[in-house]
């Protein structure tokens, strides 16, 4: 039993060496020993008994009477001490340090961020740029996913424009059904006869026919598919090129007299409308849209205006308030639609 309590003393002991061990390694204060131990001093000294201990050192220690190497050295130290333990701030810190020896860095917070080391400011810089590319490109590929997805879903379930589908969708379900008809009708000529033995839209191989037409469309605008010149880091990079062909095109589209081409025109009228309205547009309308020049600010204004009173009179007339027409008239259309969405659908099937 008391070789039990005597282990418990040794490590007791030794956890109280531990702890009362200096560890400055930042030397705010006196390096590893205690500024008390270089005065020869205890801790209920007071400021006289400090300035006494230091007078009466400095007159062995100094380096006129000191001759040895490391005198100057050792006078840094006394000198140190002095600061430490005359100081109104630096004293409580040290006592404090002392008692509380994990907390070091929390004493010396300002002297420890002060000796970090100094980052280059252009690998900084660079992996800013790469972390907000990545951010910026998975936001990106997430749009286009979605559009992926809406032309996709749209073209399988054949949605027209009541139903919230695209002339786009349209094209691409039309494009889907030509295929696999030539499809199926291989399939039969080699003498495969389960070919066609499945209703179109609920074959999983008319899926794999829209899947591939509609990986094949260019999404452009806002819902593109990002490529490594749309990295935010690849556009800095090439920001002096860009404004200079921006400078470029400018001037050839709005201060030369020069003849547009065809493509500058087609260009500024498509960025006029919008790409979404532009492409809802028949060849025809956007051939006559550049000929009027719709890049002019009134002309588009009154472009706009004449679209505005097409659609009045539409709902005007859907509403049987422009046409002369009555609710059961509207009801009638409504159910001749619904007819013939029908009747299509089972032409599809």
């Amino acid at each position: 039993m008391n070789s039990v309590f005597f282990l418990f003393f040794l490590f007791g002991a030794l956890a109280q060496m531990c702890m009362a061990e200096i560890h400055d390694p930042l030397n705010i204060f006196c390096g590893p020993v205690s500024c008390y131990d270089v005065l020869g001093l205890n801790r209920t000294d007071d400021i006289k008994q400090i300035k006494k201990a230091y007078r009466k050192i400095s007159l062995t220690e100094h380096p006129d009477k000191n001759r040895a190497e490391n005198a100057t050295e050792v006078y840094r130290v006394i000198t140190k001490a002095y600061e430490v333990l005359s100081g109104n701030e630096s004293k409580p810190l040290f006592d404090y340090y002392l008692d509380h020896p994990r907390d070091y860095f929390k004493v010396s917070g300002q002297h420890y961020m002060r000796n970090m080391p100094k980052s280059d400011v252009r690998v900084v810089i660079l992996v800013v740029l790469l972390l907000v590319s990545w951010f910026f490109h998975t936001i990106q590929y997430q749009k286009y996913e979605k559009a992926i997805k809406f032309l996709k879903f749209a073209t399988l379930n054949n949605l027209n424009l009541k139903n919230g589908g695209t002339k786009q969708t349209m094209e691409l379900f039309r494009r889907a059904t030509e295929l696999y008809d030539q499809e199926i009708a291989q399939k039969k000529a080699s003498g495969d006869k389960s070919a066609g033995k499945i209703k179109m839209l609920k074959d999983p191989f008319f899926q794999t026919v829209v899947d591939k037409i509609v990986m094949e469309v260019k999404i452009e605008g806002g819902y593109r598919k990002p490529e490594w010149k749309d990295l935010v880091i690849v556009q800095t990079a090439m920001l002096p090129y860009t404004l200079f062909q921006y400078a470029r095109t400018y001037h050839r589209r709005y201060v030369s007299t020069q003849p547009l081409s065809l493509e500058d025109r087609t260009e500024m009228a498509r960025n006029r409308v919008g790409l979404a309205s532009w492409e809802e547009l028949e060849p025809s309308e956007q051939a006559k849209l550049i000929e009027k020049k719709i890049w002019l600010s009134e002309v588009h204004s009154a472009w706009v205006e004449e679209r505005v009173a097409e659609e009045t009179k539409r709902l005007q007339k859907l509403r049987g308030k422009g046409g002369g027409g009555s609710r059961d008239n509207l009801r009638r259309r409504k159910g001749g639609a619904a007819a013939r969405d029908s009747d299509d659908d089972e032409y599809i099937e």
